[in-house]
C-alpha cells in the first residue's frame, strides 16, 4: 500500500513539475523525448525506470525549455519592433508588396523599385 502511494505521488510530482518546466515532445532528442503525459505515464506504469529517468533528464529538459523560450522571446521582440528608421506603415506596405511578388502580380524588378521608393 505504501509503495502504491509513493508511485502515485511520484506521478503527480512528475506531471506538475514537467508542466511547470514546459516539457513537450520534440524538446530533446532521443529515447526520452516525451511530453508531460508520456513522462507521467512512464512514471506510473514503470516507476522503477521512469521516475529515475525523469530525474536524470530533468536538467536537460529544463535547459532545452529555457533555450526554446529565449528563442521564442527573441523572435517575438524582433517581429514586434521595426528596425530603426523604418515606420510600421512602411513595413506593412513592404509585406503587401512581397505578397504580390510571391503571387506573380509584380516582377522582382518592380518589387525592388517599389521597395526603394518606400524606404526612401
Amino acid at each position: 500500500m505504501l509503495m502504491l502511494l509513493i508511485v502515485i505521488a511520484s506521478g503527480i510530482f512528475v506531471y506538475f513539475d514537467a508542466k511547470s518546466i514546459g516539457v513537450h515532445k520534440g524538446l530533446i532528442d532521443g529515447f526520452f523525448d516525451l511530453g508531460v503525459g508520456g513522462w507521467t505515464a512512464v512514471t506510473l506504469l514503470l516507476w522503477i525506470i521512469g521516475f529515475p529517468s525523469y530525474l536524470i533528464k530533468r536538467g536537460a529538459l529544463k535547459e532545452a525549455a529555457k533555450r526554446e523560450r529565449a528563442v521564442t522571446d527573441a523572435q517575438t521582440t524582433t517581429a514586434a519592433s521595426p528596425p530603426p528608421g523604418i515606420s510600421a506603415s512602411a513595413i506593412d506596405a513592404l509585406e503587401k508588396l512581397a505578397v504580390l511578388r510571391d503571387r506573380g502580380v509584380l516582377t522582382s524588378e518592380e518589387f525592388e523599385k517599389k521597395k526603394r521608393e518606400i524606404l526612401a
